[in-house]
């Protein structure tokens, strides 16, 4: 025990003095860090601003800047088979697939693990060899790779690979990864990243197109690893629940917070309140003297050098602090002011492609004002149901009614109207200087450019040099200018920074219209939706009151799933193989004996057996009075004292489902 603390306390890393620059853009000035044995930390930063270059610079990928004085990498040393020293595997933010590609799952490991490859294609050679001929030689080589092999510890990496995409619900392994969807592909890297042995695991956006299932199995894997690991995550729900540590990329250096995600965002908060204060402050200061400095020569008498100095200096000191609040998005999110209340109608809507039934029977409605988080598994049709919406697709039965002259924008995640070729400038305005926002106003390019966090001198880039999240950044400054009576949101949040995700969340909250928001972002969720739509066995199930009133449904529906692999497992742990087979044949039967004869009942237990029938009774009538109560509760307006007594409620009926359990299994024991 006393190894393990002193292993989880000692340095794995220090990094010192990191000078980055990527043509013109400047990305760290000095920046420097610690990791630590055990640390569970989160990276943040806006995009664009070096989260996946610093990641790069610890896989030794990149090479920061020659710098006075000089960048430096102190690494934990090798310290035996407990301690590897300095170690580490970078899960990659997507996977890197040619045209073409024809690699399956269980192959595309090696492309992680290429030495492993030679030494099993060598093996695999020789075995083919042994069919035609045999020699001492060949053993030699066959027994030589078979080391190799152990000491790479390749099968047992290869084993725990595969465990890991059981565990994740991936079964077929010989599957082409390009005929896999994104969510699954995204499998693949999460059970690689579990699986390597690396001293230090960087995660770059892991739960980018995962349903919130996964979701959760990652966060529980995560916790329970053990691992020392950085993660990058737009995900707020992740960070509260992994991280114990942050480090935060600002104005070219990087911030270290020792706490949990929550325990940052208080300290962002009462540092902002700070902040807020000493500019207040400072502007007193310097109302007074800009007074001073305003009066005639006369009226002053001789100029104090000092005073005319330190003016300046509290100038550059308001512009500095100023400079360190946090900038806000110019976002907007117009709505067109419809007065009609029904905007989509459906009754007994279904849908099927020529292979695959996607829904049955639907019967929704989607009201002015109705702010819907669309849930469910990856392939379960959300995109689907959207494309229904907006007309692409048609309804195989059923009635699908769209008000007239509707107008419904979308955000996709795919951002096909993006040409990666042309200029951010471009794309805003096609070709003039003005950009024309959803109320018709007009504002200059430039201006609407900055309002979203980037710099002006990126404007005439070409938008493939541009990160994801500056791209997805990009795509909401374009969508942005347009008005809709429903607006359609599919994974908004995939690629973009914490900020920029915040900020759109306060505007989709400010928003009058209505709304449809495919995430798998529980926060975002929680905080944005007043209804929420569960899509699961080709049908939805609805909630109103937002994610909070749909949770428990989807913990229940992920316990279905585990107990129905739990079955398959135990169905197919049961079936002996063929070598138990042989040896059962070969054992002689045994005599079947007698079931022992049944036990006559004591008078105290005819007794009990006559009581539980009343006892059942009287325990379903109580459970029924709880369901009619709790159904009388307003989700919508529950303060915090109907809040508890709804939770106290739950409580109870929870007690008597387990008294009722207790009492059918012992009046079926007692009357067997």
């Amino acid at each position: 025990m006393l190894k393990l603390y002193s292993l989880a306390m000692s340095l794995l890393c220090t990094l010192s003095n990191i000078h980055l620059h990527l043509g013109t853009k400047t990305l760290f000035t000095g920046a420097g860090f610690t990791i630590s044995y055990g640390d569970q930390i989160g990276l943040l930063g806006l995009n664009g601003k070096g989260k996946s270059s610093l990641f790069k610079i610890l896989a030794g990928k990149v090479t920061p800047d020659r710098s006075t004085p000089p960048f430096t990498f102190d690494k934990a040393n090798s310290g035996g088979d407990d301690n590897q020293g300095f170690s580490t595997f970078l899960v990659p933010q997507e996977m890197q697939l040619g045209e073409g590609d024809e690699v399956t799952i269980r192959d595309y490991f090696f492309r992680f693990y290429p030495e492993h490859l030679k030494a099993h294609k060598a093996l695999d050679l020789i075995n083919e060899q042994f069919e035609t001929s045999y020699s001492e030689e060949l053993i030699e080589k066959q027994n030589k790779l078979l080391d190799e092999l152990e000491h790479l510890g390749s099968w047992e990496l290869i084993r725990s690979f595969e465990s890991y995409m059981k565990y994740f619900g991936q079964h077929d392994l010989d599957k082409r990864v390009m005929d896999l969807s994104g969510g699954e592909q995204k499998k693949i890297l999460l059970s690689l990243g579990f699986t390597a042995k690396e001293n230090l695991i960087l995660w770059d956006e892991p739960t980018n197109h995962l349903d919130i299932e996964t979701i959760k199995l990652f966060e529980d894997e995560l916790v329970s690893s053990g691992k020392t690991f950085v993660v990058i995550s737009h995900d707020r729900y992740l960070l509260g629940k992994v991280c114990s540590k942050i480090l935060h990329i600002k104005n070219g250096l990087i911030e270290s917070f020792k706490g949990s995600y929550i325990d940052y965002l208080d300290f962002l908060t009462e540092q902002e309140s700070a902040r807020q204060k000493l500019i207040g402050r400072l502007k007193n200061s310097l109302s007074r003297e800009q007074a001073w400095m305003r009066q005639g020569i006369k009226a002053r008498g001789t100029r104090s050098k000092k005073r005319v100095e330190n003016f300046h200096d509290l100038k550059s000191k308001i512009s500095s602090v100023k400079g360190e609040a946090r900038r806000a998005l110019d976002i907007n999110i117009s709505s067109s002011n419809r007065k009609t209340r029904s905007l989509v109608e459906m009754k007994k809507v279904s849908f099927n492609y020529p292979d695959k039934d996607i829904f049955s029977n639907l019967n929704l409605d989607i009201y002015k004002g109705d702010r819907i988080g669309l849930i469910g598994k990856n392939g379960v049709g959300k995109t689907t149901l959207v494309k229904m919406i907006l007309g692409e697709l048609e309804n195989t039965e059923g009635k699908l009614k769209v008000a007239d002259s509707l107008n419904i924008q979308y955000f996709s995640q795919k951002r096909e109207e993006m040409d990666e070729n042309e200029t951010p400038h471009g794309f805003l305005t096609n070709g003039s200087d003005q950009v024309t926002l959803a109320d018709g106003r007009t504002k200059h390019v430039a201006a609407y450019f900055e309002s979203f966090l980037f710099s002006k001198d990126d404007l005439n880039r070409p938008i493939k040099t541009l990160s994801g999240g500056e791209k997805g950044r990009l795509q909401l400054a374009k969508n942005l200018t347009k008005q809709a009576d429903i607006w359609i949101f599919d994974e908004p949040t995939n690629d973009l920074d914490l900020e920029t995700l915040q900020i759109l969340e306060e505007a989709l909250i400010q928003f009058k219209g209505s709304l449809i928001l495919i995430s798998h972002d529980r926060s975002f969720l929680s905080n944005v939706t007043n209804k929420t739509w569960v899509l699961h066995n080709q049908t939805i199930e609805q909630f109103v009151g937002g994610y909070g009133q749909a949770e428990s449904y989807l913990e229940a529906l992920a316990l279905e799933n585990i107990l129905l692999e739990q079955e398959k497992t135990e169905q197919s742990d049961s079936e002996p193989s063929s070598t138990e087979k042989v040896v059962t044949e070969a054992k002689p039967a045994k005599e079947v004996q007698a079931a022992p004869a049944p036990t006559k009942l004591s008078n105290q237990q005819k007794k009990r057996l006559e009581e539980i029938p009343g006892l059942i009774e009287d325990a379903e009538a109580q459970q029924a009075t709880i369901d009619e109560l709790m159904l009388k509760f307003n989700f919508e307006s529950m303060d915090k004292e109907t809040g508890k007594l709804y939770a106290d409620l739950g409580e109870k009926k929870a007690k008597i489902e387990d008294l009722l359990l207790e009492l059918y299994e012992e009046y079926e024991n007692l009357s067997s």
